[in-house]
């Protein structure tokens, strides 16, 4: 007889108005913490209290921004473990109004035989400026972990008043040998970046971030900018030349804003 497994689910509903929090509903798993910050940016803090992600689990997040700058990040890595059923929803909703938002979330961490299917979507208007990094680990070097097996399917999707101008998605299904060992794809390394930027500080930013992009001989690291918007991609064998990277752009684009739980 098959037994029904608990799972979690965790939601998220935030609003911010003029830096000031009007809405704040947490559910489950999800929590948010606020903690104090000397910065012009209103500081919060993702918190998954399951201490991490498997098969069947729940976790969704709902923010509107308008009239505010803010430093969104999490508390730790999101760990994404094996389990049995299908796979864990991730889904993300970002809208954002005459705002400034620096999405900063810690890695992402997919475990072997582990299952994911996460959305990103994020709605900008012209008055507004998004800078998201978001990073992805395929096992941890540290701790000599393999991945053979894994289904983890990406949607991002990045609006401006409506209107598409960014989207990508990753598939990886089953058995990853040949994606990972790949020289056109991830050519035997476990830790990518992508750093998307988008708004008006696009023109403001572009000319420092491409001398910066070229200085970084550590990991490889390249940058592109086209109709109004930044991409950067970062990859490496592992999560700490990647994030010594990673600090090293943040302090030089956004300098005192980078929030302090990204350094724990």
């Amino acid at each position: 007889m098959l037994k029904k497994l608990q799972r979690s689910e965790g939601v998220i509903d935030l609003k911010i108005l003029d830096n000031e929090v009007k809405k704040l509903f947490q559910k489950g798993s999800s929590k948010v913490l606020i903690p104090n910050s000397y910065n012009k940016n209103k500081e919060f803090v993702l918190l998954n209290t399951s201490g991490g992600t498997t098969c069947n689990d729940i976790i969704k997040t709902n923010i509107k921004i308008e009239n505010s700058k803010t430093n969104i990040t999490t508390q730790a890595a999101e760990k994404i473990y094996s389990g049995v059923g299908d796979p864990a929803l991730i889904e993300v909703n970002i809208s954002i109004k005459n705002s400034n938002i620096n999405w900063l979330p810690k890695e992402l961490i997919l475990f072997n035989n582990s299952k994911l299917k996460r959305n990103i979507n994020i709605n900008l208007d012209k008055c507004s400026n998004l800078f998201l990094c978001e990073t992805l680990i395929l096992g941890r070097k540290a701790m000599s972990e393999e991945i053979n097996n894994l289904f983890f399917l990406d949607h991002w999707k990045v609006n401006i008043d409506n209107q598409i101008k960014h989207f990508e998605s990753i598939n990886i299904n089953q058995y990853t040998h040949q994606i990972f060992n790949n020289k056109f794809s991830i050519n035997k390394n476990s830790a990518f970046s992508t750093i998307l930027i988008f708004g008006y500080i696009v023109d403001q930013i572009k000319d420092d971030l491409v001398k910066i992009i070229r200085k970084i001989t550590n990991i490889y690291c390249e940058i592109s900018t086209w109709n109004n918007k930044i991409v950067i991609r970062c990859l490496a064998n592992d999560n700490y030349d990647l994030k010594k990277t990673l600090n090293y752009i943040l302090e030089n684009i956004i300098h005192d804003k980078v929030p302090n739980s990204w350094y724990l």
